[in-house]
């Protein structure tokens, strides 16, 4: 029998502390990817200085990287939704359990 009122959003309160936490990283991480974007698309635009080839070799990054970040976009394009219907099959279970 299915339990109408099934919400299967776990709704609960976090500290301010692990909120402002998860805020800085995500922030940094953020930031991060736009560095790299930025360097990709100055490379692909032909904008060498000094500052952006130390930018690649203290990034360890290729000139020629497109390939492989549009891969990994693609990758995690198909993964993503696949873990969420899992997941979201995995919620729906405990709710008829």
């Amino acid at each position: 029998m299915k339990n109408p009122k099934f919400d299967p959003i776990v709704r609960h309160q976090t500290s301010r502390a692990s909120r402002i936490c998860r805020a800085v990283i995500l922030i940094a991480l953020w930031l991060f990817i736009a560095l790299v974007v930025f360097a990709n698309i100055s490379f692909s635009l032909g904008w060498y200085s000094d500052g952006l080839v130390s930018l690649y070799l203290l990034l360890n990054l290729q000139p020629h990287a497109n390939n492989a970040i549009l891969m990994l976009i693609g990758v995690l394009l198909l993964i993503v939704p696949i873990y969420g219907g899992l997941r979201w099959a995995h919620l729906t279970k405990e709710d008829h359990a």
